[in-house]
């Protein structure tokens, strides 16, 4: 654990303007914060806990893991085939960081490469069967749209995007803290449930 904090750490004041993830020594603990924010993954959690400073650390890290249970989803809430469709296909997510740049001393834009499911080939069903969200009930998916959207969410090929996030780190130089997740969760939640975007799409069809 003393690695991830100090190892290398200090010398990111001497670093260049742009570093490669390759060559970065910070980049296991930026890695550490996309493994707890994609995966929810609990071994990360626990160490990325243990890795932030002060009382707050374990909080941090459980809100951080929270974000990840896209399978708990008001679409999904009547379709336990697609939820668990939605975990499995998370497993296998993966989002790295591909490169660092630093704004100035102790503040980071970090950019993630990830591969996430491409589902646009599902659009024209839900052509047919819209999600509304707009109601006074939860959004709920139709039975054709649920049954496709779960044999889909597994077979379906990946897209690389990738997202930029910002670092800072504490003023005692010590730990990194993300500034905010919103973009890295936004992107895997719109790959995975991209149902409200596609309401927007429709939208601007019909004008």
């Amino acid at each position: 654990m003393a690695s991830l904090k100090y190892t290398g750490l200090a010398a990111l004041l001497l670093a260049p303007v742009a570093a490669h993830a390759s060559t970065d020594p910070a980049v296991q603990v930026f890695d550490l914060y996309a493994q707890v924010i994609v995966h929810g993954d609990p071994a990360a959690q626990a160490t990325l806990a243990r890795y932030l400073p002060g009382e707050q650390g374990p909080a941090m890290a459980t809100a951080l893991a929270t974000m990840s249970h896209l399978d708990q989803a008001p679409e999904l809430a009547d379709w336990p085939q697609a939820a668990a469709a939605v975990r499995t296909r998370q497993q296998s997510v993966h989002c790295s960081t591909d490169s660092v740049r630093y704004l100035q001393a102790g503040i980071a834009n970090v950019s993630f490469r990830c591969r996430l499911p491409d589902l646009s080939a599902l659009l024209q069903v839900y052509r047919q069967h819209p999600v509304p969200f707009n109601g006074p009930h939860p959004p709920q998916m139709a039975i054709p749209l649920a049954t496709a959207y779960t044999r889909m969410i597994a077979v379906a090929p990946d897209r690389e995007r990738v997202v930029s996030v910002s670092f800072q780190r504490d003023h005692d130089g010590d730990a990194w803290r993300i500034g905010n997740p919103t973009p890295l969760l936004s992107a895997v939640a719109d790959a995975f449930l991209p149902f409200f975007e596609w309401n927007e799409h429709l939208l601007d069809e019909t004008r």
